[in-house]
């Protein structure tokens, strides 16, 4: 031993240890060298497998997780599983592996078998008159796009099936006996919920299309004599039903404009209530115009003078305000009107009568060459008020009726569908058997539909 050289370390004995741990996991004569780490990594990946193994899984191998749903989607299909709230149905299994896996045509050619499906689930349904099973089998098969011209042609069997057994003639016979009486609105047995129902089950019907316009239009009238009676309340609440049935219906715009004119100073408010706005500062309750005056109730002579001396002093007071015509209800004519219904021979009625007579005919002339339609109506309407001649009402009529259709007709021809609307009303106002009516009133209706459709 060279005592220069110094001596060796004498080695850790748990470095001695951990140096021999991997040859002692081998036995002796079994394995070179380099497989010892490779034992020991494919022990720990295994152990990490064990631990981690679902959420491992699913990122190793999502494929295998898509072909799996596949499998399920076309077992619940051949079953007739089509959809299921707890997603076991074919539609949900397909849209889960199509989340998953989104460039796979293979889902979006199931969901087109489902939809196929259920299509023909709804016409199996429909033939064993399961018109609720038929209805939600239709529904799934537009969700999931089927073609559209199948679908309409199994719903419109179903309609005619379910129209065929719920008695559509029944239905629209009692809504016809309801509309005679008078019940238009207000209970299941009135003629606009009959109507309505009618519609449901075949909505191409005519005499529940006709049946329903006419009593629309007697709640249109009721809302004016509601109006010119005071009671805007009323009249809000029976436009208001009719825009419930049909908002397209041609009268309504019209209407609703006429009913804000002729509420005079309550105008703004009672545009407000037929808008559904709140109106809790509604106005203070109006006097009798002169559209109330002069009922049937009996009265005596010195009442009568008294009440016609009240008529004339107002129809004087409005003349001087320049109300000869407008608003209805509080204008001269309206008051002198009703003067003469109460007092037909009196010196005084007649003379007002024969003061306001000529004004109402150089209005109307004068409004109908400025085109402007609304007030010569109002100006005729005046004339016969006052007791103008029949024939020359009923030729001034239908003249006004006709440059409705004409104003309407340009109208439509622009696109102005609901101007049209409007004007057909005018005419139908002023004339309800000017020629030519029905005609318009077909193309509004259609291109009122063909606006809707699109």
């Amino acid at each position: 031993m060279d005592p220069r050289r110094p001596p060796e370390p004498v080695p850790d004995p748990s470095e001695v240890a951990l140096r021999r741990l991997p040859a002692a996991l081998v036995l002796p004569g079994t394995a070179p060298r380099g497989w010892r780490w490779w034992l020991i990594g494919s022990m720990l990946a295994v152990l990490g497998l064990a631990m981690l193994h679902g959420p491992v899984a699913d990122r190793l191998w999502p494929r295998t997780r898509v072909q799996t749903l596949y499998v399920e989607a076309g077992q619940a299909l051949a079953e007739g599983r089509l959809s299921a709230d707890d997603g076991s149905g074919a539609r949900e299994l397909y849209e889960a592996a199509l989340a998953i896996d989104p460039d796979r045509v293979a889902a979006h050619q199931g969901l087109a078998r489902v939809a196929q499906a259920a299509l023909e689930q709804a016409r199996q349904a429909l033939a064993e008159d399961r018109f609720a099973d038929a209805r939600s089998s239709l529904a799934l098969a537009r969700e999931l796009s089927v073609p559209r011209a199948d679908a309409d042609a199994v719903a419109d069997a179903l309609r005619q099936r379910e129209a065929s057994l719920a008695g559509v003639d029944g239905l629209f016979a009692h809504a016809r006996d309801a509309h005679a009486q008078g019940r238009l609105e207000g209970g299941v047995g009135s003629a606009l919920p009959l109507y309505a129902h009618v519609l449901a089950l075949q909505p191409t019907h005519p005499g529940a299309l006709r049946g329903r316009e006419d009593a629309l239009a007697e709640l249109l009238a009721q809302a004016r004599q509601a109006l010119r009676a005071g009671d805007l309340g009323e009249a809000a609440r029976l436009v208001a039903t009719v825009r419930t049935y049909d908002p397209g219906h041609v009268d309504l715009p019209d209407t609703q404009a006429r009913l804000v004119e002729e509420a005079g100073p309550d105008g703004e408010w009672f545009s407000r209530l037929l808008a559904g706005e709140r109106t809790d500062d509604g106005p203070e309750p109006r006097a009798a115009t002169a559209r109330d005056a002069g009922g049937d109730e009996p009265v005596d002579a010195a009442d009568r003078a008294r009440r016609v001396a009240g008529l004339l002093d107002a129809a004087a007071a409005a003349e001087a305000a320049g109300r000869h015509f407008e608003p209805m209800g509080q204008a001269a004519t309206d008051h002198v009107a009703a003067a003469l219904r109460l007092a037909p021979d009196s010196p005084e009625v007649r003379a007002a009568r024969a003061r306001l007579l000529p004004l109402a005919r150089d209005c109307h002339a004068s409004e109908l060459r400025a085109n402007s339609l609304r007030r010569a109506a109002a100006c005729l309407d005046a004339r016969a008020d006052l007791g103008d001649d029949a024939l020359a009402l009923s030729q001034d009529r239908r003249q006004l009726a006709e440059r409705w259709l004409a104003v309407g007709d340009e109208r439509l021809g622009a696109g102005e569908i609901d101007s049209a609307r409007g004007a057909l009303a005018g005419a139908r106002r002023a004339d309800p058997d000017v020629p030519g009516l029905a005609g318009f009133e077909r193309r509004v209706r259609a291109a009122a539909a063909a606006l809707r459709l699109d």
